[in-house]
């Protein structure tokens, strides 16, 4: 077993060999026959089913303990690796800028192919796959932020005046609803739509991974990328329907009670304090998981009609519907004023961006002054947290839906070219997106400042809706030109929106133009939109999950398609009727918080697409060779000096540089062995004081970082494919494994010398 593990790990270089859909599929574990009635990897499946049942079980039983360590994880994960998440999507937009810029002629496909949906189906597939219900569950996010939920940085009365203020508050919503956003989908979509249409491998997460990986994609790592692209997708989803049926069921009950600018009409008794409503429909779990598995027998139907017939025709009504929407709230409200507010709010984004898309919020962790730990000794700026709750959060819930969204870009992106999806997906939805959130954002704002100008404090019903207020009191005086001061009574549609729930603010605002059927009329038209984006997004993802657990195989068994469909439903119901009735909202913070987990892993699994991209755009216009010389192991291998570099690194290292640099080996492996000898007393001053523990890691790094460089010398005396980057990374997070993968070279290759032999004993 041992001698064909290792055989593997030799044999692991990509090859580039046209291989047919069958060969490719022959390669991977599977039960059942392509075509028959059962199709799928048991070892993804089973995995990724056992890891979604196991947090859903752990979740019913642990209930508010589990909300606390997953919450306590995402914390960790903001605080560590804040920087990270920042930091990758800008590397990740240079990526696509220079791919777009040098390779936009690329087609998905043969030279032939067109594309397989019209401009505008296209865009409405893949608005409402990759939107669904989130963007109208945070819509009112602009003004949130402007009335300084969570306390951002930029609510600091005293460095920004209420103006500003509420540009800033859009610039924002833009930042988290734009280009940084959609990134991650345009990466993974347009690189699994390159290795299926043009190198001819199944539609299939794993492949992504083959320019570097090679063809280990087909065993056990190809199945851990299978396993966490599912459960990303799958948590993702779950995050999604929880809030979507909550917004959801929000909107049912006030069409049953009749709500309209605070008061409710149907059902009431007669101090018209208690409402029943007409049915008796109420915000509960109850209600929430019966619209989950309505919803999710709709998404069935909807996967099952397949693409054409089902998911774009959805997906077209979907954005006509919130094109009306949009358009109405813009022409209702102060159409001059909006249309002014975009545009500035575009010169404060592309102003910002340099800013904000680096922004950690690094002074505001540090926490209050009173911490000790340096936070602002003059109390003023954001506040610790902000960033965790906001940005970071949306960042990990993008990229967990990046898996699915991507691999369903790729399947309707055939007969494209590069350049068209880039612009397609990722500068179209981003303007749309804009538009969206500016216009409610710029309406919210001002109706806020309107409550708040005339003196509706939020201390109660009265003090919060215009409808209810004392006219007499609450309002505005002004003095006109004749010296003659004027009462104006504050309008029954200005409404103090934030300091209502999350899921009213966006009835209550659509409410605020009309009367009481114009409300209702509108309320309904928004049910639809949000009814049809949340079929879309959960059709969508259980098409690609199935997709995922097939091999990458487009057309499944249809009974495969159902089962997913019903799997993430009823994970979603499953874990709603978990949730703790006095806490109901604590395992649905702790699914929230799984997206971000996730996200973790997988932003370094989208940086490997990145170079994965880079890699097979450069070999399609011919800038490298297609059989290029790679190392003789995989990096993570069984070789003997491997085993040996866990203990002492310093062995293989010091032969390894004599061969690499020149000079004596004894002198490398003195200096090698002094770094390491130094970590390891570190490590053990460190039982004593915990400060020698941070001189250890930096040990550790120095030496990781100078086999780094080594490892680069010997890629380039052996002629041998990678980066300097890949090599930091490798040296790093693989040590053992990167000597041990140089140690077993055969160095005799190098001016005809025998004593450059491989140094394996």
């Amino acid at each position: 077993m041992l001698s064909g593990l290792r055989a593997s790990l030799e044999d692991w270089a990509p090859r580039h060999e046209k291989l047919s859909q069958d060969e490719h599929l022959d390669k991977m574990t599977s039960v059942g026959t392509k075509g028959g009635s059962l199709y799928c990897n048991p070892v993804v499946a089973g995995l990724a089913g056992l890891f979604i049942w196991g947090f859903i079980v752990s979740a019913a039983l642990g209930k508010e303990e589990v909300a606390e360590e997953t919450q306590a994880a995402q914390a960790w994960v903001t605080e560590v690796w804040d920087w990270l998440y920042m930091g990758s999507r800008n590397v990740w937009l240079l990526v696509l800028m220079y791919v777009l810029y040098k390779y936009h002629n690329i087609k998905l496909g043969d030279p032939d192919d067109e594309p397989e949906f019209s401009d505008l189906t296209y865009f409405a597939m893949l608005f409402s796959c990759g939107i669904a219900t989130g963007l109208w569950y945070y819509s009112a996010e602009s003004m949130w932020h402007y009335e300084g939920y969570g306390t951002p940085r930029w609510t600091d009365k005293y460095m920004w005046n209420d103006n500003t203020r509420a540009e800033q508050a859009i610039m924002q919503t833009w930042f988290h609803w734009g280009l940084h956003g959609w990134i991650a989908y345009v990466l993974v979509g347009i690189l699994i739509g390159f290795m299926t249409y043009r190198r001819g491998f199944p539609m299939s997460m794993r492949f992504t991974l083959y320019p570097i990986i090679g063809e280990l994609v087909y065993g056990p790592l190809g199945d851990v990328i299978e396993v966490l692209s599912i459960l990303c997708t799958v948590f993702g989803i779950c995050t999604d329907l929880g809030l979507g049926a909550v917004q959801i069921n929000k909107a049912f009950v006030r069409l049953d009670k009749g709500t309209y600018q605070g008061r409710s009409i149907f059902g009431c008794d007669e101090s018209g304090a208690n409402c029943t409503g007409r049915l008796g429909l109420e915000v509960n779990q109850t209600t929430e998981c019966i619209l989950i598995v309505i919803i999710t027998a709709c998404a069935i139907c909807s996967v099952v009609m397949g693409l054409k017939k089902g998911i774009a025709f959805l997906s077209q009504l979907a954005v006509v519907l919130s094109i009306f929407i949009v358009l109405s709230i813009l022409f209702l409200d102060e159409t001059w004023f909006i249309l002014n507010t975009l545009t500035s709010a575009l010169g404060y984004y592309i102003w910002m961006l340099p800013k904000i898309s680096f922004h950690t919020d690094a002074w505001e962790e540090l926490g209050k002054a009173s911490d000790g730990l340096g936070g602002a000794p003059d109390g003023r700026g954001g506040k610790e947290g902000w960033m965790n709750a906001w940005t970071i959060f949306y960042w990990g819930w993008w990229i967990s839906w990046a898996p699915f969204v991507g691999t369903f870009l790729a399947r309707i992106s055939r007969g494209r070219k590069l350049g068209n999806v880039i612009v397609s997906c990722l500068f179209i939805p981003s303007l749309w997106t804009w538009f969206v959130l500016g216009v409610l954002g710029a309406a919210q704002i001002r109706i806020s400042r309107q409550a708040v100008s005339a003196g509706l404090d939020l201390s109660d019903a009265a003090h919060t809706y215009g409808s209810l207020a004392d006219k007499t009191q609450i309002g505005w005086s002004s003095t006109g030109k004749d010296g003659i001061t004027h009462w104006t009574p504050v309008p029954d549609g200005v409404v103090r929106l934030y300091g209502l729930a999350t899921e009213d603010v966006l009835f209550e605002h659509l409410c605020a133009y009309g009367g009481h059927s114009f409300g209702t009329f509108l309320t309904v038209i928004m049910l639809g939109v949000l009814v049809l984006y949340f079929v879309t997004s959960a059709d969508s993802a259980a098409y690609v999950i199935d997709m995922m657990t097939a091999n990458g195989v487009e057309e499944r068994p249809t009974m495969q398609k159902v089962f997913w469909g019903c799997t993430q439903g009823v994970a979603s119901v499953a874990l709603l009727l978990s949730a703790d009735k006095e806490n109901p909202q604590a395992t649905l913070d702790a699914v929230k918080a799984i997206p971000i987990l996730l996200g973790l892993p997988f932003t370094f699994l989208v940086f490997w697409m990145c170079q994965s991209l880079l890699l097979v755009c450069k070999e399609d216009a011919g800038e490298i060779e297609l059989n290029r010389k790679n190392f003789r192991t995989f990096i993570f291998n069984l070789e003997l000096p491997s085993y040996v570099s866990f203990i002492a690194p310093f062995v293989y290292a010091g032969k390894i540089a004599s061969k690499a640099w020149g000079g004596s080996t004894v002198t490398y492996m003195a200096s090698f062995g002094f770094m390491w000898v130094a970590m390891i007393v570190f490590m053990c001053l460190g039982a004593i004081d915990k400060a020698f523990l941070s001189l250890a890691a930096a040990c550790y790094f120095t030496f990781a970082l100078g086999v780094a460089g080594m490892r680069t010398s010997v890629r380039g005396m052996l002629g041998i494919t990678g980066d300097m980057i890949s090599d930091a990374i490798a040296c790093l997070f693989a040590l053992p494994w990167a000597i041990g993968q140089m140690a077993v070279e055969n160095f005799s290759c190098v001016d005809g010398k025998k004593d450059m032999s491989s140094l394996e004993v």
